[in-house]
């Protein structure tokens, strides 16, 4: 399925999630680890943009029909569905990063984010997950692994179950204590 039609499918089904996973290839120097990408309208280094760049380039990104909207007033609803997506987005890849990172190496900084188009339902809190790098002979060996595997899932599963889980608030923990 094409990168532009990914976030659309998701919202036409009902999605309360989109989490995109990647292994990808690194020429030059030798990248290892697990991260997690959110959306971004700029990059957090210049491999996650120049990753972004070349999915991007294979299909357009998705955008809202909100044809009968003014410019002005699709721009603040697009702005405020985004502003909340992009944070449960953020919150999502946390508890990620903290479940995975148990078990399964973690790239340094495993937070970034880039301007990936499966990333943009402006709705549905999204991520792309890069299980590894082929380009690693260590990643590449782990990623057909079942046990690997295995232990990715589990570990994806417990994140999401944390995501739909009650919230701790903290104010509210800090009132309960005294």
């Amino acid at each position: 399925m094409p990168l532009r039609e990914r976030p659309g499918k998701a919202r036409a089904l009902g999605a309360d999630l989109f989490i995109s996973l990647h292994a990808d290839i690194v020429v030059g120097r030798p990248v290892r680890g697990l991260s997690v990408y959110t959306l971004s309208d700029k990059a957090t280094d210049r491999e996650a943009d120049m990753l972004a760049q070349r999915e991007n380039r294979s299909d357009a990104i998705v955008g809202m029909d909100l044809a009968d909207q003014s410019v002005q007033v699709a721009s603040i609803l697009i702005d405020l569905a985004q502003r909340d997506t992009r944070n449960q987005s953020r919150r999502l890849a946390n508890l990620v990063v903290e479940s995975v990172g148990r078990d399964i190496a973690l790239l340094n900084s495993p937070l970034r984010s880039a301007g990936f188009a499966v990333l943009t339902a402006p709705d549905v809190p999204a991520i792309l997950v890069e299980m590894g790098y082929l380009s690693h002979p260590t990643d590449a060996r782990l990623l057909t692994t079942d046990s690997h595997r295995r232990r990715f899932a589990a570990d994806m599963v417990r994140a999401i179950d944390s995501y739909f889980g009650p919230r701790r608030s903290p104010s509210r923990s800090k009132s309960a204590r005294k």
